[in-house]
Protein backbone atom coordinates (compact mmCIF):
# COMPACT_ATOMS: atom_id res chain seq x y z
CA UNK A 1 0.00 0.00 0.00
CA UNK A 2 1.60 3.02 -0.58
CA UNK A 3 2.92 5.75 2.01
CA UNK A 4 0.79 8.71 3.32
CA UNK A 5 3.66 10.24 4.39
CA UNK A 6 6.08 12.87 1.78
CA UNK A 7 9.15 14.41 2.81
CA UNK A 8 7.98 18.26 2.33
CA UNK A 9 9.30 21.42 4.41
CA UNK A 10 12.09 19.54 5.27
CA UNK A 11 10.58 17.05 7.62
CA UNK A 12 7.62 14.25 6.94
CA UNK A 13 4.43 15.51 6.79
CA UNK A 14 0.99 14.37 5.35
CA UNK A 15 -1.57 16.11 3.41
CA UNK A 16 -5.40 16.68 5.00
CA UNK A 17 -6.70 15.76 1.25
CA UNK A 18 -5.18 12.24 1.54
CA UNK A 19 -5.87 11.76 5.24
CA UNK A 20 -9.94 12.74 4.31
CA UNK A 21 -9.57 10.64 1.17
CA UNK A 22 -8.28 7.26 3.76
CA UNK A 23 -10.53 8.44 6.56
CA UNK A 24 -13.60 8.00 4.10
CA UNK A 25 -14.88 11.51 4.97
CA UNK A 26 -15.35 14.99 2.87
CA UNK A 27 -12.29 16.85 3.55
CA UNK A 28 -14.67 20.33 4.37
CA UNK A 29 -15.24 17.86 7.59
CA UNK A 30 -11.14 17.08 8.38
CA UNK A 31 -10.62 21.25 7.68
CA UNK A 32 -13.70 22.10 10.41
CA UNK A 33 -12.30 19.95 13.03
CA UNK A 34 -8.89 21.39 12.34
CA UNK A 35 -9.89 24.87 12.49
CA UNK A 36 -11.69 24.48 15.81
CA UNK A 37 -8.02 22.74 17.52
CA UNK A 38 -5.64 24.92 15.18
CA UNK A 39 -4.92 26.23 18.53
CA UNK A 40 -3.99 23.25 19.91
CA UNK A 41 -1.94 21.58 17.05
CA UNK A 42 0.04 24.53 17.20
CA UNK A 43 1.33 23.35 20.27
CA UNK A 44 3.74 21.70 17.94
CA UNK A 45 4.19 23.93 15.11
CA UNK A 46 2.86 26.42 12.41
CA UNK A 47 0.29 24.88 10.90
CA UNK A 48 1.09 24.58 7.47
CA UNK A 49 -1.49 25.37 4.59
CA UNK A 50 -1.41 25.55 0.88
CA UNK A 51 -3.74 25.76 -1.98
CA UNK A 52 -4.49 22.44 -4.12
CA UNK A 53 -5.29 22.94 -7.79
CA UNK A 54 -7.16 19.64 -8.95
CA UNK A 55 -7.73 18.45 -12.87
CA UNK A 56 -11.38 20.13 -12.15
CA UNK A 57 -13.47 22.08 -10.18
CA UNK A 58 -12.25 24.62 -8.06
CA UNK A 59 -8.91 25.18 -6.12
CA UNK A 60 -9.24 23.76 -2.60
CA UNK A 61 -7.25 25.06 1.13
CA UNK A 62 -5.86 21.80 2.54
CA UNK A 63 -3.17 21.72 5.33
CA UNK A 64 0.23 19.85 5.48
CA UNK A 65 0.46 18.30 9.25
CA UNK A 66 3.44 16.67 11.28
CA UNK A 67 3.27 13.36 13.01
CA UNK A 68 2.43 14.97 16.43
CA UNK A 69 -0.47 17.22 14.86
CA UNK A 70 -1.80 14.36 12.56
CA UNK A 71 -2.32 12.26 15.51
CA UNK A 72 -3.58 14.21 17.84
CA UNK A 73 -6.47 15.87 14.59
CA UNK A 74 -7.17 12.45 14.74
CA UNK A 75 -8.19 11.88 18.34
CA UNK A 76 -10.93 14.40 18.24
CA UNK A 77 -12.72 12.11 15.68
CA UNK A 78 -15.20 8.94 16.45
CA UNK A 79 -13.26 6.04 17.19
CA UNK A 80 -13.79 3.38 14.35
CA UNK A 81 -12.25 0.54 12.90
CA UNK A 82 -11.14 2.61 10.01
CA UNK A 83 -9.94 5.22 12.23
CA UNK A 84 -7.79 2.71 14.44
CA UNK A 85 -6.48 1.16 10.85
CA UNK A 86 -5.72 4.67 10.04
CA UNK A 87 -3.57 5.56 12.82
CA UNK A 88 -1.75 2.58 12.79
CA UNK A 89 -0.58 2.59 9.74
CA UNK A 90 0.19 6.59 10.31
CA UNK A 91 2.49 5.65 12.95
CA UNK A 92 4.27 3.32 10.76
CA UNK A 93 4.14 5.09 7.39
CA UNK A 94 6.07 8.08 9.90
CA UNK A 95 8.33 6.15 11.11
CA UNK A 96 9.67 4.37 7.75
CA UNK A 97 9.79 8.06 6.42
CA UNK A 98 12.24 8.77 9.39
CA UNK A 99 14.50 5.48 8.92
CA UNK A 100 14.76 6.28 5.72
CA UNK A 101 15.76 10.06 6.03
CA UNK A 102 18.33 8.99 8.70
CA UNK A 103 19.87 6.71 6.68
CA UNK A 104 19.86 9.14 3.66
CA UNK A 105 21.67 11.82 5.72
CA UNK A 106 24.24 8.98 6.61
CA UNK A 107 25.46 7.77 3.57
CA UNK A 108 25.32 11.31 2.14
CA UNK A 109 27.94 12.14 5.31
CA UNK A 110 29.66 9.39 3.98
CA UNK A 111 29.49 10.27 0.43
CA UNK A 112 30.98 14.02 1.41
CA UNK A 113 33.73 12.71 2.97
CA UNK A 114 34.58 10.03 0.45
CA UNK A 115 34.90 12.90 -2.45
CA UNK A 116 36.44 15.23 -0.18
CA UNK A 117 39.25 12.70 0.45
CA UNK A 118 39.16 12.10 -2.83
CA UNK A 119 39.70 15.44 -4.01
CA UNK A 120 42.34 16.30 -1.48
CA UNK A 121 44.06 13.27 -3.38
CA UNK A 122 43.65 14.46 -6.60
CA UNK A 123 44.81 18.10 -5.79
CA UNK A 124 47.94 16.89 -4.06
CA UNK A 125 48.79 14.22 -6.95
CA UNK A 126 49.22 17.66 -9.26
CA UNK A 127 46.53 15.75 -11.37
CA UNK A 128 44.61 18.92 -11.39
CA UNK A 129 47.24 21.25 -12.40
CA UNK A 130 48.18 18.98 -15.21
CA UNK A 131 44.43 18.92 -16.07
CA UNK A 132 43.86 22.90 -16.15
CA UNK A 133 41.94 22.96 -13.24
CA UNK A 134 39.91 19.81 -14.55
CA UNK A 135 40.60 17.08 -12.64
CA UNK A 136 38.28 16.34 -10.21
CA UNK A 137 35.45 17.23 -13.20
CA UNK A 138 37.32 14.60 -15.18
CA UNK A 139 37.92 11.81 -12.46
CA UNK A 140 33.79 12.50 -11.56
CA UNK A 141 33.32 11.90 -15.30
CA UNK A 142 35.39 8.49 -15.21
CA UNK A 143 33.37 7.45 -12.34
CA UNK A 144 29.97 7.99 -13.30
CA UNK A 145 31.39 6.55 -16.79
CA UNK A 146 32.93 2.89 -15.36
CA UNK A 147 30.00 2.55 -13.14
CA UNK A 148 27.76 2.58 -16.27
CA UNK A 149 25.74 5.86 -14.83
CA UNK A 150 27.39 8.03 -17.16
CA UNK A 151 24.44 8.63 -19.78
CA UNK A 152 22.18 9.81 -16.38
CA UNK A 153 24.63 11.96 -15.39
CA UNK A 154 24.13 13.80 -18.72
CA UNK A 155 20.63 14.05 -18.32
CA UNK A 156 20.86 15.20 -14.91
CA UNK A 157 23.14 18.29 -15.75
CA UNK A 158 21.05 19.14 -18.40
CA UNK A 159 18.13 19.07 -16.43
CA UNK A 160 19.55 20.88 -13.57
CA UNK A 161 20.29 23.97 -16.40
CA UNK A 162 16.32 24.11 -17.22
CA UNK A 163 14.63 23.06 -14.05
CA UNK A 164 16.57 23.58 -11.30
CA UNK A 165 14.92 25.41 -8.86
CA UNK A 166 11.83 22.68 -9.39
CA UNK A 167 13.75 20.07 -8.86
CA UNK A 168 13.88 18.65 -5.28
CA UNK A 169 17.43 18.09 -5.09
CA UNK A 170 20.58 19.81 -6.80
CA UNK A 171 22.51 16.88 -5.97
CA UNK A 172 22.75 13.83 -8.89
CA UNK A 173 24.29 11.43 -5.52
CA UNK A 174 20.67 11.90 -4.26
CA UNK A 175 19.09 10.61 -7.46
CA UNK A 176 21.01 7.00 -7.33
CA UNK A 177 19.42 4.18 -5.83
CA UNK A 178 21.52 2.19 -2.91
CA UNK A 179 23.33 -0.19 -5.50
CA UNK A 180 23.97 2.88 -7.89
CA UNK A 181 25.52 5.03 -4.99
CA UNK A 182 27.91 1.29 -4.03
CA UNK A 183 29.26 1.45 -7.09
CA UNK A 184 30.00 5.17 -7.51
CA UNK A 185 31.90 5.83 -4.01
CA UNK A 186 33.34 1.95 -4.14
CA UNK A 187 35.14 3.26 -7.89
CA UNK A 188 35.95 6.98 -6.00
CA UNK A 189 37.31 4.83 -3.65
CA UNK A 190 40.14 3.07 -5.90
CA UNK A 191 41.04 5.79 -7.13
CA UNK A 192 42.67 7.44 -4.31
CA UNK A 193 45.45 4.92 -3.77
CA UNK A 194 46.26 5.11 -7.43
CA UNK A 195 47.04 8.89 -7.21
CA UNK A 196 48.95 8.33 -4.11
CA UNK A 197 50.96 5.96 -6.25
CA UNK A 198 51.44 8.45 -8.69
CA UNK A 199 49.58 7.24 -11.34
CA UNK A 200 48.05 9.36 -13.98
CA UNK A 201 44.03 9.68 -15.16
CA UNK A 202 44.86 7.51 -18.36
CA UNK A 203 46.74 4.48 -15.84
CA UNK A 204 43.53 4.48 -13.70
CA UNK A 205 40.87 4.37 -16.06
CA UNK A 206 42.87 1.78 -17.79
CA UNK A 207 42.17 0.22 -14.52
CA UNK A 208 39.31 0.66 -13.90
CA UNK A 209 37.25 -0.41 -16.90
CA UNK A 210 38.07 -3.62 -17.12
CA UNK A 211 37.18 -4.46 -12.79
CA UNK A 212 33.90 -2.77 -13.71
CA UNK A 213 33.11 -4.64 -16.71
CA UNK A 214 33.61 -7.80 -15.57
CA UNK A 215 32.54 -7.94 -11.86
CA UNK A 216 28.88 -7.19 -10.91
CA UNK A 217 28.79 -4.90 -7.73
CA UNK A 218 25.99 -5.22 -5.35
Amino acid sequence: MESLVEYKYKEPTVSTRRIAKEFEQKHTYLMELLESHKTKLEVFGVVRFETYKPKTGRPQKIAELTEPQILLLLTYTRSRKRTDELRIKLISDFMLMKEFILKKSISRAIGKETRKTLTDAIEESGENERMHGRGYSNFTNLVYKVTGLSDQFKEYKAMCKIHAPKLPTTSFRDALTPDELKRVELAESLIKPMLELEKEYGDIKETLEPLFKTKEIG
